[in-house]
Parts: structure tokens; C-alpha cells; sequence
């Protein structure tokens, strides 16, 4: 007693100094997935190939499209190319992101990387400008997935303190992707076909899912996944119409007409009704 009552004593007024015990010590920082060192990295490169995919075919496509239309034709259809992908792949990161929480991000990851690179053969594959957007839009699925999840496993294997560095070198990929994305389309488009804007994107996707896929080991989910169906479905649906609504808006003709403002009605009674369900499940999105 009588040195704790020292201890509280200012400094140096004969006092000793009380080093708490290791007990009391602060536990070692985790991070959620435990791999070694190396195996870490190499899972980070798997992803960080994966989302540079995804980021680069947000703007390689741009420098491609005047070959594209003279190919296909559908020039009042033009920035459908680039919306139908850009729609799916926002739509659908809360989904994926939801899913991977139940079902474990590697495998959701995989199904992400199946989705882009069959839409990235079928794009490289159209004949018709109908076809390219329908196909864009199964890559944009693919493309929801690689984006928020690449960032989800990066917090899984690395700890809090290290989030920070990781985070930057992800932003970077970002960046350059979308730098070289205008420039890698003329490239691609001037030496070869248009086609293979899309093409490109198989050996690469093929070598990031094989990456992930072999080097990322998960702990086993013991518990029953319950899937919130309905605030899925009203998720969807509500983002969709107005990111449709947005898309038509660059017209100021149609500000009033029944193609903005039917979208417009429709975004508001589904976020109504995926309110209602998510104030009701049980796990909500």
C-alpha cells in the first residue's frame, strides 16, 4: 500500500516506478484472417489484378466506341455502353457485400470474377449494340463484386494499423487504372479490334481468381446465413430507376416527360418498401 501510495506521488519525490504487469498489457493486434506474411501479399496482388480490371473497363471502352458504333451502329444508343455497366456494378455492392458477410468473401469473389470475365467474352463477342449493353451489364455485376470486395479482404488480412498503407496502394491502382484506361482502348483498338478491349480481360481475371482462390483461406462459417430477399430486391429495384433517371436527365427535354419522372415515382416507392423490410429482417442488408 505504501507504494502504491508513492506512486501517485509527483515524479522524482521518492517514488518508485510501477510497470503495470504484463497481464494488463494490451492484447497483440489481429487481423480477422490470420495468413502468413507472404501468402498475404500474394492474395493482395490477386485482388489489387482484379480491381484494376474492373476500374480499367469503366474508361477503356471510351476510346473504342467510335470503331464500336461504325462496327455495330446504335449511335442514339451510344452512352448506354458505358451506363449499363457502370448501373449494375453500383446496384449491386451492397448485395455482394451482404452476401460475402453470409457466405465468405472468397467464393463470392470467384462467382464476382466469373460474372466479369463472362461478360467481358461476350461483350468482346457482340453483333448487335443491343447485345454489347446487355453484355456490359452481366460484366458490371462481375465488376460489383472485384471492387468492394477487393477492399473487404484487404481489411480481413491486414490489421487496423496497417489498413491505412493498403488503402493507398488500392487507391493508386485505382487511379493509374483509370489513367490508362482511354489509353489502352486507342492502343488496343488501333493494333488489333475493338473486341479485344473486352478479350483482354480473360488471362488476367483468370490469373487473379486463381490467386485468390488458391492462396486465401477463410475460417468455416458455422452459422446459418438468412438472406434478406425482399430488402435485396427493394435495393435493387430503387437504386436502378434512378440511376436510370440520372442517365436520361443529361437531355433537359425529357426533365418533364414520362421517362424521368416514371423512374423518379418508381426510385421513391421502392425505397419506401425496402425501408419497411429492413425495419422487419430479422439480418438486414
Amino acid at each position: 500500500m505504501e507504494e502504491v501510495a508513492r506512486a501517485r506521488l509527483p515524479y522524482g519525490i521518492g517514488m518508485k516506478t510501477i510497470e503495470p504487469p504484463e497481464a494488463f498489457a494490451p492484447p497483440a493486434e489481429q487481423p480477422h484472417v490470420l495468413l502468413s506474411n507472404k501468402r498475404r501479399w500474394i492474395v493482395t496482388a490477386g485482388v489489387m489484378l482484379g480491381m484494376f480490371l474492373a476500374a480499367l473497363e469503366a474508361t477503356v471502352v471510351g476510346t473504342a466506341m467510335p470503331t464500336v458504333i461504325a462496327s455495330l451502329g446504335g449511335l442514339d444508343r451510344y452512352s448506354w455502353v458505358f451506363s449499363a455497366y457502370l448501373l449494375t456494378a453500383t446496384v449491386t455492392v451492397p448485395v455482394w457485400g451482404r452476401l460475402s458477410d453470409l457466405f465468405g468473401r472468397r467464393p463470392l469473389y470467384l462467382v464476382g470474377v466469373a460474372f466479369f470475365l463472362l461478360g467481358s467474352a461476350l461483350s468482346g463477342a457482340s453483333q448487335t449494340i443491343t447485345q454489347l449493353i446487355i453484355f456490359r451489364a452481366v460484366q458490371g455485376l462481375g465488376a460489383g463484386a472485384l471492387i468492394p470486395l477487393s477492399m473487404t479482404i484487404n481489411a480481413d488480412i491486414f490489421t487496423v494499423s496497417e489498413r491505412a498503407r493498403m488503402q493507398g496502394l488500392f487507391s493508386g491502382v485505382w487511379g493509374i487504372a483509370s489513367i490508362l484506361g482511354p489509353l489502352a482502348g486507342g492502343f488496343i483498338t488501333d493494333h488489333f479490334s475493338w473486341r479485344w478491349v473486352f478479350y483482354i480481360n480473360i488471362p488476367f481475371g483468370l490469373a487473379a481468381a486463381a490467386v485468390v482462390g488458391i492462396a486465401l483461406v477463410e475460417p468455416k462459417r458455422t452459422e446459418r446465413p438468412v438472406i434478406d430477399y425482399a430488402g435485396a430486391l427493394w435495393l435493387t429495384l430503387s437504386i436502378t430507376l434512378l440511376l436510370v433517371a440520372l442517365v436520361e436527365s443529361g437531355d433537359p427535354a425529357v426533365w418533364t416527360s414520362p421517362m424521368m419522372i416514371a423512374p423518379l415515382v418508381g426510385f421513391l416507392v421502392f425505397a419506401v418498401l425496402f425501408a419497411w423490410a429492413e425495419r422487419r429482417a430479422p439480418e438486414p442488408i
